[in-house]
């Protein structure tokens, strides 16, 4: 059996990274080191004080220590970890930059209606869409009262919320966020790449496709805008 460090050890560097960026998150929060409202997003701090942290910081706080934040750690490690070991296999700088595309549909949304602090939940919510397309013809139990496939695994997460009297708001952005994704990179087959800047900082010296593409791109990660067709295996 696995010992702890072990276990941290063996996730993947994206999964392992958020992990430990919520729990650090929540854990200064929770012993009175930090002030939560030195990690929202809010707009006019970031323009006006060029507060820049907050575009990061907003995605990692999932809330004090209580049950509902064991559930979106055991949500983050279960989903981000098998979307970073299949989709993104050695591709560290592509799962990120896939995350970033995905924030940043997310802050403008959040811009636009406002009252959206921290986006942390519908990150997680995005990384369970994108899931949900790779693993479409996964099989999930509901509590072992029936079954669901993955392709339709985040609607049942946002009914959950609903029954449970919660707001399905940022779970919707985050669905949206992650089709754009999906609808760009796997429909259209827009090559949504990395940056080679980004891409030789996380993935140098790594096996797998991104180091083989690495030497092919230009700074700006040699992206396909010339659409057509899907990816296969999707």
């Amino acid at each position: 059996m696995a010992t702890p460090e072990e276990w941290y050890r063996s996730l993947p560097p994206v999964t392992r990274g958020y992990m430990t960026s919520a729990v650090a998150a929540t854990l200064t929060v929770q012993l009175g080191l930090l002030d939560p409202s030195l990690m929202h997003l809010d707009f006019p701090s970031i323009f006006g004080s060029l507060e820049l942290w907050r575009l990061l910081t907003n995605f990692t706080f999932f809330g004090t220590f209580s049950f509902p934040f064991v559930m979106s750690l055991f949500f983050l490690i279960r989903y981000t970890k098998e979307l970073e070991a299949k989709r993104f296999e050695g591709r560290t700088a592509d799962f990120l930059w896939a995350m970033a595309i995905m924030g940043a549909v997310q802050a403008v949304v959040a811009y636009v209606l406002g009252g959206l602090p921290f986006l942390s939940q519908a990150m997680l919510s995005a990384i369970v869409y994108v899931w949900s397309r790779e693993f479409a013809d996964t099989v999930l139990s509901v509590f072992g009262l029936f079954n669901v496939q993955g392709f339709y695994w985040p609607w049942v997460l946002v009914a959950l919320r609903v029954l449970m009297g919660g707001s399905p708001v940022l779970d919707l952005v985050g669905i949206l966020s992650g089709h754009i994704y999906y609808f760009l990179e796997d429909v259209q087959g827009y090559s949504l790449r990395a940056p080679a800047l980004l891409s030789d900082f996380f993935d140098r010296g790594r096996p797998g496709p991104a180091a083989a593409q690495a030497q092919r791109r230009n700074m700006f990660g040699n992206h396909n805008w010339g659409g057509g067709g899907q990816r296969l295996g999707g």
